[in-house]
């Protein structure tokens, strides 16, 4: 056999190696995409469910859902045309709330400041920044338990409402690795214990 064809059978048997690597890859990724929400169902005692519900003109949308008796999670993603939509909405019961607390939290400053909210805890508002109109009763929502679980969530954006008896959490990014799904079901929890 030649140098020349030895050279050939080298790079087919290297790219045999990188495309076996590739498919290894695929497959460990989209194993471990499978394993999010049933991990999730049995991490917290709930009931994991797939939804898709057909829109016309060959338009779809498609639910994951975590079910249990004080926590529900909806996550939903949504074609229509070349339009793609993406919601996730945790609902935790909660205890009653003296007033009701609207506010969002962004990783990255807001232009304006004028509804900031700050908590005092310079590690915490150096690394997330809350906006809100009604400040005082957000900053009785931001105990410490509170900041570490906002801390731990790798959202970007998470919008929560905590009125009546219930705490509500959602975010629009495609639920791709577990820790985004439980950082924001432990901050839901978190937020459930009440100021």
């Amino acid at each position: 056999m030649s140098e020349n064809e030895l050279m050939q059978w080298a790079a087919l048997g290297a790219g045999g190696v990188v495309g076996g690597g590739v498919i290894f890859a695929i497959a460990r990724f989209v194993k471990q995409q499978n394993a999010i929400w049933p991990d999730a169902a049995a991490k917290y005692g709930l009931t994991y469910s797939k939804k898709s519900e057909p829109i016309p003109l060959g338009n779809s949308r498609d639910f994951d859902l975590l079910d249990g008796p004080s926590l529900s999670v909806v996550s939903m993603r949504e074609q229509i045309g070349r339009t793609r939509r993406r919601s996730n909405v945790i609902t935790a019961r909660s205890v009653a709330w003296p007033s009701p607390a609207r506010f969002d939290v962004e990783s990255t400053r807001p232009a304006a400041s004028f509804h900031l909210v700050t908590t005092g805890d310079a590690a915490f508002d150096a690394r997330r920044f809350v906006t809100s109109e009604s400040k005082a009763a957000v900053q009785a929502v931001l105990t410490p338990t509170v900041r570490a679980a906002l801390l731990q969530c790798p959202q970007h954006t998470l919008r929560i409402t905590c009125e009546g008896q219930q705490v509500v959490v959602s975010f629009g990014e495609l639920v791709t690795d577990a820790k985004e799904l439980t950082g924001a079901i432990d901050l839901a929890l978190a937020l459930a214990k009440g100021p």
